[in-house]
């Protein structure tokens, strides 16, 4: 089933959803280099309540990524960015894959609970479920911060935010006017990246990018294995935004192509968008955005070709004195044609796929400390028809402007291509009847400021699963069929914290740990032993130190520990990644970056249907950047 699996999964990258509303109104690199912790609270975020709020009234456990924490960690890709973030689970799988997720299930197969967008755009894949990295292309200089929310997000985004929402939100083309560009070279990966910011009228501007990467194979853990996993491609956008009188309107076109080593695997794609919004000062304001995507994937064993089309719109306002209420709609259509050149077959090599939904939430002021909020999303999909995504949330902002919240709230994940059509004349028989993954989430948090220089965020859970995939076997074991039988509980508490210890020097400490219980329900069985709870650690731990050596200086190291999983062979392991940045001149900047330093190799996941595992290398690189 895991070599099934792997051979289908794949998707479009570029799926789309309703872009958050204030997209434009993030502060800039240079505003979030000079804010202090206290300031760093009240940056307005979008992704969790789909309209502005300050960071310390989020009743969620809420992360934010900024575009300097970005810069001072040497990443090199969209994954290795979000390792920041203690409330998600990042491991590499080889120079190419990632697994991802918030609260479990992180494994190549089950990695599909975690709703990943690019400025509010949907990129999970509804073939295998879950990302598919090789073809999402998001160059980090362009990344203006990322939202990261653990815990269920239904509510407002709907289909697959079952476990948490990543929302990467890029820099409006108002922001990035005039020349910017990068060179990396590196025993390991390289990448070059030119952008250009212009203005056509006092009302209208412009951004135009494109980058490259190249990224060597890494060592396969079997000695004597000569196979290679390198990794090249490039990207190329234009967006052109145009405001006035409240009004802002935004148009943009992208294009990829990345490839495997001796061209294995293929993955393009075309993208083009168009989103409209109109402010209404004090009482809200309108969003419409739609979206219309190609992405191809070819390999030795698949061609896949899917068109997908979004249309997404929004409207909130203030209805009286204690009730800020957001309501909309959304609508998803995919036309998708795939061949297989075996005998794991689809029964029908296209289809079309559909999905709608509307929703409405109302944040009630109870009293000027205590805020309800209540929300309710229906949704219908052309698999399993309708689900209905309630959320209710209490935040409640005390004398000492710290928050402590409560939620409960149900999301689900609906059904794949493969859950539903995938066929093999020995092994597998389609399941017309697999219905969607459903949560019942229970949260509680506490967020506070104990002092100018100090702040704390801490969140438990406690997540009943129900109708989780089983590959249920009859009495001659094949052929199997995917099934609803199983259930299960997840439960845990994670948490961060950041403290300046001086003006240039900060320290950053987070946590979160994990305990999982799976099983299935009367009358079901399961050939891989409930594969569906993933390749969790039970603990993750990091500590980290931004520090601004000198005004031309910069001095970051970040240490992270990831914890044994006990149902893969991938035993725990310590890394640390560190960076070095000289200022030449005010736009011109020189950086000595290693990411996993601390060994030579070692491993992060593991992929049975991908054997042997690949170990992930040190790097070290030197990147020199114009255009700060």
């Amino acid at each position: 089933m895991a070599m099934a699996m792997a051979l289908v999964a794949g998707g479009a990258a570029y799926q789309a959803c309703a872009q958050p509303f204030d997209a434009g109104m993030a502060p800039s690199v240079e505003d979030l280099q000079r804010l202090s912790i206290d300031e760093l609270a009240n940056i307005q975020v979008t992704s969790a309540a789909k309209h502005p709020q300050t960071l310390g009234a989020v009743a969620a456990s809420i992360f934010i990524i900024t575009a300097d924490d970005i810069r001072r960690s040497g990443a090199a890709s969209l994954p290795e960015a979000l390792r920041l973030a203690p409330n998600l689970e990042v491991a590499r799988l080889n120079a190419y894959g990632w697994t991802v997720t918030a609260r479990g299930f992180n494994s190549p197969e089950t990695a599909n609970k975690l709703l990943v967008m690019i400025n509010g755009r949907s990129v999970y894949e509804p073939i295998g479920g879950g990302i598919l990295w090789q073809q999402v292309d998001v160059n980090l200089a362009n990344i203006d911060r990322i939202e990261v929310i653990a815990g269920p997000g239904g509510t407002m985004w709907g289909a697959n935010a079952v476990n948490g929402v990543v929302n990467v939100i890029t820099k409006p083309s108002a922001q990035t006017q005039g020349l910017y560009a990068s060179a990396t070279a590196g025993g390991f990966q390289r990448a070059a990246t030119i952008r250009y910011g212009g203005r056509l009228s006092e009302h209208v501007t412009f951004k135009l990018m494109g980058d490259s990467f190249d990224i060597d194979s890494t060592e396969p853990a079997a000695p004597g294995d000569l196979s290679s996993d390198a990794f090249h491609g490039a990207f190329g956008s234009l967006s052109v935004t145009g405001e006035w009188e409240g009004n802002m309107l935004s148009a943009g076109v992208m294009t990829y192509n990345n490839q495997m080593a001796d061209n294995v695997a293929t993955f393009t794609g075309t993208m083009g968008r168009l989103n409209w919004r109109h402010d209404l000062g004090a009482d809200g304001g309108i969003n419409v955005n739609a979206v219309l995507s190609r992405d191809v994937r070819e390999e030795t064993t698949l061609y896949e070709s899917r068109d997908s089309l979004t249309v997404a719109a929004q409207h909130d306002f203030r209805a009286g004195p204690h009730h800020n209420i957001i309501w909309g709609g959304e609508f998803r259509y995919w036309w998708e044609d795939f061949e297989s050149f075996n005998d794991f077959q689809f029964s029908d090599p296209k289809t079309n796929i559909s999905l709608g939904s509307l929703f409405a939430q109302d944040e009630m002021s109870l009293r000027p400390d205590l805020t309800l909020t209540i929300g309710l999303k229906a949704e219908y999909n052309s698999y399993s028809g309708a689900e209905w995504l309630p959320n209710a949330r209490l935040a409640w902002q005390r004398g000492n402007g710290s928050l402590i919240w409560a939620s409960i709230s149900r999301a689900a994940r609906t059904p794949n291509r493969i859950e539903r059509e995938l066929t093999h004349p020995l092994f597998l028989q389609a399941s017309p009847d697999f219905l969607s993954e459903k949560v019942t989430a229970y949260e509680l948090g506490w967020r506070a400021q104990p002092m100018d220089r100090l702040s704390i965020s801490l969140s438990s859970f406690y997540n009943r699963y129900d109708d989780l995939r089983t590959d249920t076997y009859p009495a001659t074991i094949f052929p199997l069929i995917l099934q609803n039988g199983g259930e299960g509980e997840t439960y845990g508490i994670e948490g961060w914290g950041k403290y300046e210890v001086m003006p240039g020097w900060r320290l950053g400490a987070g946590f979160n740990l994990l305990h999982k219980h799976f099983w299935l329900k009367p009358g079901f069985n399961d050939l891989t032993n409930l594969a569906v709870q993933g390749q969790d650690p039970a603990y993750q731990a990091q500590i980290s130190s931004q520090w601004t050596v000198t005004p031309a200086v910069d001095l970051n190291v970040t240490l992270r520990q990831v914890g044994e999983v006990d149902n893969a062979p991938v035993p725990a392991y310590t890394e640390a990644n560190a960076t070095v940045t000289w200022r030449l001149t005010d736009r011109l900047a020189l950086s000595l970056e290693g990411l996993n330093l601390l060994h030579k190799h070692h491993l992060e996941a593991y992929d049975p249907s991908a054997v042997p595992a690949r170990y992930i290398p040190r790097s070290i690189s030197v990147r020199l950047r114009y255009g700060l």
